[in-house]
């Protein structure tokens, strides 16, 4: 006998589908904005890195070090950040995050040496920690998991946008600031980028809901729906946060998303240091293409990826394949030698690779974990993954110094992303279901 479902039904399901899409047109572009200045923030100490190290006389090691230290403060502060945004409310926490990381980027203009710049890296990490596993948990709140996997294929091309645009932006604000107030510029592309995220955190604390409770362009009937499709505050809240923690499937992922983020890190980190070096590379053009080109095309696969996986299913293997494919291409690189096309075609694979897994890998994550057991689980998966940061800033100088050239530390990064690719086959997060439709802006 078919099972036909009632109006009732029908009737609450069109409310929560028109209820979704008002929650991705608002917002999605605020997330979004916080997504790609955090990330230009993060990263622009890479293009920085070319005038800056001659400056202060920093070799590739120290300046490594000092971007790994970033990740210390991070590492310590993000569980306990996003258990505070759960208590307080994402929208207090996350305008506080977005004004003091933006402080604290800005004052990366007035290092001196490389003390100073790995004491303000420190600095970074701390005001920062929380972000991500923050917006992560919070879309929980208004997109199921089925939803979330379109969602999170439009949030996240944030990332390699932030590198493919962040890097003519910044080297345009380096020039013009040492060609219009004379002083050098990188100082003035930190004090810029940085004072862009103080701003958007005022926007933020004015225009984001923490819930859609407090959604007031959501009618009643929209924002019931919401929040009956969303995790359930727990009675036993602190126990699920702290059960979380403990969890296989939250250790297991933390693993995979580790070794996926010692290359995403050190490529974008190192990335015009090996530009730079090139007979072809010494030029801001150079510089330019080879973070444009291939971010773009990350981007581009950030998004087509996640909506075919939203349409076919969400399954483990979409997830590794590129991760796979990635890793093949970073060994591109690393033979690339003094050939600017061959890195140029390595690098855009790996962004392709590498960023079309991202999503996917947040999706399979977000289905595993709800409610408290979200914020904590969320948030030791990042806390995890920023330890690849760290070992990308230190381990990449470390090896490019010890060996001389770049070849051992992209091959490090290829056995990263196939060992990650492999290690998601095993998971039991797969899902085999087909994914509803929800159109985000």
């Amino acid at each position: 006998m078919t099972h036909t479902p009632s109006a009732g039904s029908a009737g609450s399901a069109d409310v929560l589908a028109t209820a979704g899409r008002k929650a991705a047109r608002r917002l999605l572009p605020i997330l979004i904005a916080l997504l790609f200045v955090n990330y230009l923030d993060r990263v622009n100490v890479g293009f920085a890195a070319p005038h800056m190290n001659p400056d202060l006389g920093m070799t590739a090691t120290a300046y490594g070090l000092g971007v790994a230290l970033f990740f210390v403060g991070y590492v310590l502060l993000e569980v306990p950040s996003n258990y505070l945004l759960y208590r307080v409310g994402a929208r207090k926490w996350l305008a506080r995050i977005a004004v003091t990381w933006g402080l604290a980027a800005a004052a990366h203009a007035l290092v001196t040496g490389a003390g100073s710049f790995a004491a303000m890296r420190v600095l970074l990490g701390i005001a920062e920690a929380g972000l991500l596993p923050g917006i992560l948990f919070y879309l929980t709140l208004w997109f199921s998991g089925p939803q979330r996997v379109a969602v999170l294929g439009v949030y996240y091309v944030a990332v390699p946008l932030s590198t493919a645009l962040g890097g003519p932006v910044s080297n345009w604000l380096i020039h013009h600031g040492t060609s219009t107030f004379g002083i050098e510029g990188w100082r003035f592309m930190f004090a810029v980028e940085g004072l862009a995220a103080v701003v958007l955190g005022l926007v933020v604390l004015r225009a984001l809901p923490s819930t859609p409770r407090e959604a007031t362009w959501l009618t009643p009937q929209e924002r019931e729906a919401l929040e009956r499709s969303g995790p359930a505050r727990q009675a036993g809240e602190h126990r699920s946060f702290l059960a979380a923690l403990r969890s296989p499937v939250t250790i297991r992922l933390a693993g995979i998303f580790f070794l996926l983020t010692f290359p995403m890190f050190a490529i974008s980190f190192f990335l015009p240091l090996v530009t730079a070096a090139l007979p072809s590379g010494d030029n801001a053009t150079a510089l330019s293409l080879v973070t444009f080109v291939p971010f773009t095309l990350g981007a581009i696969a950030c998004w087509a990826w996640s909506r075919r996986s939203r349409a076919r299913g969400l399954r483990a293997w979409r997830f590794s394949a590129p991760a796979v494919l990635a890793g093949l291409a970073v060994l591109i690189c690393s033979y690339a030698g003094d050939s600017f096309p061959l890195l140029m075609l390595g690098v855009s694979i790996t962004a392709i690779g590498i960023y079309a897994a991202i999503p996917i890998f947040w999706s399979i994550a977000g289905e595993s974990l709800t409610g408290a057991a979200a914020a904590a689980g969320l948030a030791l998966i990042n806390t995890v993954g920023s330890l690849g940061g760290f070992a990308a800033g230190y381990f990449t100088g470390w090896l490019r110094d010890l060996s001389g050239g770049y070849q051992a530390p992209f091959t490090a990064m290829a056995v990263c992303l196939i060992l990650s690719g492999l290690l998601a086959l095993t998971t039991s997060a797969s899902r085999r279901e087909a994914v509803p439709s929800i159109s985000p802006p």
